[in-house]
């Protein structure tokens, strides 16, 4: 799990693995959630696994950021399956 320290090579790859997933369909909630100390995580849905945690990183701006560079149209909340 990318922390504060980690290098940026880290939550970029992390970004680029999101936005792998949307390209694969996989629905990103459009929210982050605090796992525990120094892990935040976006969640989505994905469809053979239902809802799932996306990607982790160490602060909660890092998994903002990340968030943030997705196409508008793929930060829409769930909807049904």
């Amino acid at each position: 799990m990318p922390h504060d320290d980690a290098p940026d090579g880290r939550t970029d790859d992390q970004e680029r693995f999101v936005a792998e997933l949307v390209a694969e369909d996989a629905e990103v909630a459009g929210d982050i959630v605090e796992l525990g100390t120094d892990t935040w995580a976006i969640h989505g849905h994905i469809p053979v696994d239902g809802d799932v945690i996306l990607a982790e990183f160490g602060t909660f701006e890092q998994a903002s950021t990340a968030l943030d560079r997705l196409p508008p149209n793929e930060r829409d909340d769930l909807g049904a399956p």
